[in-house]
């Protein structure tokens, strides 16, 4: 992708559970977000923004070995959230890192999901093993409330480190009890009582500019930022949840207004206000977006860095009665994708079909590298140049989680499940998957089963085999 005889640094802003629709300048089907994301806008002015990314596993630990790896779900090795990422596998960090690249992570990488420690200043030795030269590493909110305990053996994180050592830990973590007490961890719509300057994304923020702080100005790097959010529980700071006060966001498509607590009984919903703390936590997240980007420039290195913006899988945020991710609908599958930098065309809008694996190989071509032989994951430069039609990029797009396969050819959609029946949507004319086109076109669905068995080597593609 660069004209630049010198290696570009590779910035990916990688943010948790950030669903496609949710940009400013990203539309929806089910009507405009009201979300203000100005610095990501403008990335996507510089660049490519893609509308058809889909995350290969919308969960987290197996959606981040599966970018790693560059491998599809059957062969990533991480069935779901209770594994972590085989320390023997070659990852994308490694190569890059082999190829003379510092290799920098902060946030929630989740690759060692499993592993509640994750290092008091953020390092340990398997991130080395995964291939990363530095690294200011922090658990997820949920897994941060729960190990960061005293009794659990305290900090055991860079971001539990930093609550305790300013008197906030009990604060943070009184909060989640709460939540958990009152409503599900998800429905509880008020704010955190942590000041900004406390709350995990803002930590995560810092961590970022102090890892380009921590480098030389030669040779070439690559920054990995996790933020911990827009992940539930929906709890922006004040700050933030203050500037969505009244404001009106499309309501959930065939959703449901109330939720089982966790003991059992009925709570009211307050969709609108769930979904503007969801919209509070991106916007503070792309506050940091600018300020990185101004790290990078004050650095002297915009011109020669290629920037990416995505993440893991979306939230469901109440479409379909649900909340969070792990099912085959779009708003939990379907991510964001904006590419920028040298030899990247720019104010371009793609309509290829992209998997999150794709970022990866990606990764490896605009570092000069070969993307390896048995990767899934396929580089997307010649779409970025112009170079090349973006049907000419894949056919189809897989995702894949336990019991539930799905295949997507960008206007057809089949979810095929273990036990239960097929499911067939046409994404053009019922964007919100409410009308299962199985039983109408079974020639349809043969050819995109049949598609998917290509894909995954495999007769029976929702046999698990992990």
């Amino acid at each position: 992708m660069s004209d630049h005889h010198a290696p570009p640094n590779l910035l990916f802003l990688f943010p948790d559970q950030w669903r496609w629709d949710w940009l400013g300048c990203e539309s929806s089907p089910y009507g405009k977000v009201p979300v203000r994301t100005p610095n990501i806008d403008a990335l996507a002015r510089r660049g490519v923004r893609f509308t058809h990314c889909r995350s290969n596993s919308p969960l987290c630990a197996p959606a981040r070995a599966c970018l790693a790896t560059g491998m599809r779900y059957e062969r990533c090795g991480v069935p779901d959230n209770g594994y972590d990422l085989g320390s023997e596998r070659t990852t994308v960090f490694n190569h890059l890192r082999d190829a003379g690249y510092r290799t920098l992570t902060c946030g929630k990488n989740d690759l060692h999901k499993k592993t509640a420690w994750k290092g008091r200043d953020g390092w340990t030795r398997l991130l080395g093993q995964y291939g990363f030269t530095d690294a200011i590493d922090q658990s997820g909110k949920l897994d941060a409330k729960q190990w960061g305990a005293v009794d659990k053996g305290g900090p055991h994180c860079s971001y539990t480190s930093y609550l305790h050592a300013n008197g906030q830990f009990e604060t943070y973590a009184g909060d989640y009890q709460r939540r958990a007490r009152e409503a599900t961890h998800f429905a509880a719509a008020w704010p955190t009582p942590l000041e900004r300057e406390h709350y995990t994304d803002d930590f995560c923020g810092r961590t970022a500019l102090e890892l380009l702080d921590r480098q030389p100005d030669e040779g070439p790097w690559m920054l990995w930022v996790n933020w911990p959010g827009p992940h539930d529980p929906f709890d922006p700071p004040r700050e933030l949840q203050a500037r969505y006060d009244g404001v009106a966001f499309p309501e959930p498509v065939a959703g449901k207004a109330e939720h089982p607590r966790n003991d059992g009984a009925a709570v009211p919903l307050n969709h609108q206000q769930i979904r503007r703390n969801y919209a509070a936590a991106c916007e503070g997240i792309d506050e940091w977006v600018g300020r990185i980007m101004d790290k990078v420039a004050q650095r002297g290195e915009l011109e020669n860095t290629v920037v990416v913006f995505s993440s893991d899988h979306g939230e469901m945020l109440g479409d379909h009665g649900r909340f969070l991710k792990n099912v085959p609908q779009e708003g939990s599958v379907h991510v964001p994708l904006i590419i920028a930098g040298p030899g990247v065309q720019e104010g371009a809008v793609s309509d290829a079909l992209v998997e999150l694996i794709d970022i990866s190989a990606t990764l490896l071509e605009a570092a000069g590298l070969e993307c390896p032989g048995d990767w899934d994951a396929l580089p997307l430069g010649s779409v970025l140049r112009g170079e090349a039609a973006d049907g000419d990029h894949r056919e189809v797009q897989v995702s894949a989680l336990g019991a539930w396969r799905m295949i997507c050819d960008g206007r057809y959609k089949c979810i095929l499940h273990e036990d239960g029946e097929p499911e067939l949507y046409d994404l053009e004319e019922d964007p919100g998957e409410l009308t299962n086109l199985a039983g109408d076109q079974p020639q349809r669905l043969q050819l995109l089963e049949a598609a998917l068995a290509a894909q995954t080597g495999d007769e029976n593609p929702c046999h698990a085999r992990l």
